[in-house]
């Protein structure tokens, strides 16, 4: 499988959420309304590049992520809902279900490499 570029800049992002935490700072010290949206909206979007700018490999190619299936991705988005619902009675449940299939998993098989085209 060849590597692919990410397109994604990843200075700027880390640079944008920066930006994005100084305003929501500067909003919470200097807007004297009990309900300030600014703050908000800068506060999720911050956290969102965060999330982003430390997803991102530093070398500008995709990470082992990359390689997850749409069937792991929808059971894990599915999970993280569940969980969030009612943490004291389904995370016990998750944490096992973790295990299980963790134990169970197939094992890797020692593949040769493949000659280059």
């Amino acid at each position: 499988m060849s590597q692919q570029q990410v397109t994604i800049n990843r200075p700027l992002v880390g640079w944008l959420a920066l930006i994005c935490i100084a305003g929501a700072i500067a909003s919470f010290f200097l807007e004297a309304k009990d309900v300030n949206v600014w703050q908000g909206i800068l506060t999720r979007v911050s956290i969102v590049l965060t999330a982003l700018w430390m997803a991102l490999p530093k070398d500008g190619t995709l990470g082992n992520w990359a390689s997850v299936s749409v069937t792991t991705l929808i059971a894990l988005l599915a999970s993280i809902f569940v969980v969030a619902r009612d943490p004291t009675r389904f995370l016990p449940i998750l944490l096992a279900v973790a295990a299980v299939a963790r134990y169970l998993r197939p094992k890797e098989k020692h593949r040769p490499p493949r000659g280059d085209f």
